[in-house]
């Protein structure tokens, strides 16, 4: 039961949400009352129901003013965040922070960046073949990218990249937005947008710093794939993350983002497609309904699943020529040029509601 007064409340949940390995926590207003819910493993749990609003309108002005927001604004949506120090382990976390009005009041969501100890590719579940490949693509200058849905670990995966590197012979800038975790020996840049600092922006003055590895947190638009196409042209290495859900749709969208054929061509090394797939219990194997490892969910824990696609001479040359993902996709199988997990095209299935157990009725990924 967490505490009732609204400092050790807030408290209290986020180390429960740190216990439970959440990404997000959703305080949800109520028609009368309140619940709460966690993230874990890519689903919804809920951790609490409640009938007194009030209390909840007590952590929802709590939380705003530890996030730097607008106390008495509930009509629109904010966003902030804060460092919480989690005194139990002496470590501190950042957390950011999403409200958002709805019907019987303003919804709240807290995101976890509790950080990560993956220090190996294998770590994030990438086999041994695999990663010999990609680590050859990182040792020459280009445009690396890691692509996958919201929420598919790409940040992880590129932090464990940045962590193979000498980052003591090495100049190492990123631009974030925001900057999810602090790493020894980075030079580290948040997006301030309403200072004029965008990634475009950012990446330019970047390129003025001397640097051997940049990362740029997301590239969202044309200019900022030519800028780092171009740095990466000229000897940079230039790692990035895209939304695409496999690896072969990469390449066609930045040429529709208005990116110039020959650009990408010549400019992109490899690209890393990801998803996160549930592990069954090793516990309960999936089969028991009151499990305490799993919590009756039939899994716990996520692993990576990967995809890589590479690059020859021939390759290339078909992207001036505008060519489709399906057309990249058998000439890199072809070219032997793509390489996928047994578990990356498995598709989700999903379950609205289910009596049988985790077993046979839980939602599989």
């Amino acid at each position: 039961m967490l505490e009732r007064e609204p400092v050790g409340y807030v408290d209290r949940l986020l180390q429960q949400g740190l216990e439970l390995g959440a990404s997000d926590l959703h305080l949800e207003p109520l028609e009368k009352g309140y619940q709460v819910r966690a993230r874990v493993d890519g689903l919804l749990r809920t951790l609490e129901v409640a009938e007194d609003k009030g209390f909840f309108l007590t952590v929802a002005s709590r939380l705003k003013l530890l996030a730097g927001l607008d106390i008495g604004q509930q009509r629109l949506p904010q966003d902030g965040s804060f460092v919480w120090s989690n005194t139990d382990q002496g470590r501190k976390v950042n957390i950011r922070l999403s409200t958002l009005p709805i019907t019987n009041g303003e919804k709240l969501v807290l995101r976890i960046l509790a950080g990560h100890q993956f220090s190996h590719f294998s770590d994030l579940g990438m086999n041994s073949g695999m990663e010999a490949r990609f680590r050859q693509a990182l040792e020459n200058p280009g445009l690396v990218l890691v692509t996958g849905a919201a929420g598919a670990g790409k940040t992880t995966t590129l932090y464990t990249v940045l962590k193979q590197f000498d980052r003591r012979r090495l100049n190492v800038v990123t631009l974030e937005e925001p900057v999810e975790y602090r790493l020894e020996g980075v030079q580290q840049v948040q997006i301030n947008r309403l200072s004029g600092l965008d990634f475009a922006n950012g990446l330019r003055a970047i390129l003025r710093q001397d640097p051997n590895v940049i990362l740029v947190g997301e590239i969202r638009d044309a200019e900022t794939a030519k800028l780092s196409l171009r740095a990466a042209l000229t000897g940079h290495l230039v790692l990035s993350t895209l939304h695409t859900t496999d690896a072969c749709q990469a390449p066609v969208r930045l040429i529709e983002m208005g990116v110039e054929p020959y650009l990408v061509a010549s400019g992109l090394n490899a690209v890393l497609a990801q998803k996160l797939v549930r592990k069954i219990c090793a516990g309960c194997q999936g089969l028991e309904r009151h499990c305490r490892q799993c919590g009756g969910t039939g899994f716990d824990g996520r692993t990576g699943a990967f995809q890589l696609l590479l690059f020859d001479a021939a390759l290339r040359e078909s992207l001036m020529d505008f060519p489709s993902s399906t057309r990249i996709r058998e000439k890199a199988l072809e070219n032997k040029l793509l390489y996928t997990s047994k578990r990356f095209d498995r598709q989700p299935v999903f379950f609205l509601q289910s009596a049988a157990g985790p077993g046979k009725g839980a939602a599989t990924f």
